[in-house]
């Protein structure tokens, strides 16, 4: 896991601990926020409300989300929430905020106060069901982690990189997977980028193809139902591996006050709906990067929608725990 990430994940262990362990085990309850760079921001809770109160010497103003309330006079702002159900959002802010001026402590603390207010605001702007093709997405990768946990432990949780921002899936050391999804009946997976499975010396890297269904019946679950099976599994197996899951998940915005927006219905994968690839070096997957290849391209690779065909000789599926060690 990069250094980055990492401390992203340590900041808001703490900010987790500090709210929901600390400040909302009483009432009248008033704590200076426990991160370095906001030692200037202040946390209460009173009759069933956290307040966020900070200095504040600017006139401009933020858009927020409508759960939330924002005050500020000359001297000083106040952010004001109901703790249930919007703790785990006042949470995320607070990492926002933090990510900011861990960024750029050059800049006022209250620009990056409404930076990240307007962030939540944007996110909470969206109405309707969640993109199907997010969805569908997101449980590929976490079948992937899944899968990849059983061999690698918690490396593959630490390693899995829930901000979509690194090149891989999940990246470890010498071992990476990228995973994917696909609909019942598909031999095709896209790809987004042709670098995603290129073959590089030393590394074993993965294709992880997930087989994701709608199911309307009463045994189909939504996505945050989907995660909460896929958290108290691990948590059963492994805690310390589902309380980091838990919080990356929540790093995404899955959290319990987003809960209502979802209403489609996902067939739980089974063990045997995920299929793994090895990414060799006579890949077809290879012949963009190989100035020795032939300029014809491979059969297996439709160049201009990044559609790999799954169901020729050049992809076999093997069990993750025979392709890592």
């Amino acid at each position: 896991m990069n250094k980055e990430l990492e401390d992203i994940v340590k900041a808001m262990d703490l900010i987790h601990q500090q709210i929901s362990m600390r400040l909302l085990r009483s009432d009248n309850t008033k704590m200076k926020v426990s991160l370095d760079a906001l030692d200037k921001l202040w946390l209460t809770h009173v009759d069933g409300k956290i307040s966020i109160t900070g200095p504040w010497g600017i006139e401009s103003f933020p858009k927020v989300p409508s759960w939330i309330t924002f005050e500020a006079d000359s001297a000083e702002f106040r952010i004001i929430a109901e703790a249930n159900p919007y703790t785990t959002e006042i949470e995320l802010l607070l990492i926002e905020i933090w990510k900011h001026m861990s960024a750029d402590a050059s800049v006022l603390l209250e620009q990056h106060v409404i930076s990240a207010l307007e962030y939540i605001e944007a996110r909470w702007k969206t109405t309707g069901e969640p993109n199907p093709s997010e969805q569908r997405g997101i449980i590929g990768e976490i079948e992937a982690v899944i899968h990849t946990h059983t061999v690698k432990g918690k490396d593959a949780v630490t390693n899995w990189d829930n901000t979509s921002h690194a090149l891989h899936d999940i990246t470890g050391d010498g071992w990476a997977v990228e995973a994917k999804s696909t609909g019942a009946g598909s031999d095709t997976v896209s790809i987004s980028s042709l670098n995603q499975l290129k073959w590089v010396q030393g590394v074993n890297l993965v294709l992880s193809v997930t087989t994701v269904s709608r199911d309307e019946s009463d045994d189909g679950v939504t996505l945050p139902e989907y995660l909460d099976k896929k958290v108290n599994y691990l948590q059963s197996v492994d805690p310390d591996s589902a309380k980091l899951l838990k919080i990356k998940l929540q790093a995404c915005g899955y959290t319990d006050a987003t809960r209502p927006q979802y209403s489609l219905k996902w067939k739980v994968p089974e063990l045997e709906n995920t299929l793994f690839y090895l990414i060799e070096e006579d890949s077809p997957t290879n012949w963009w990067s190989n100035e020795d290849l032939s300029p014809v391209k491979p059969k297996e690779i439709v160049v201009n929608k990044y559609n790999l065909d799954l169901k020729s000789k050049a992809f076999v599926a093997k069990p993750i725990k025979d392709i890592l060690p």
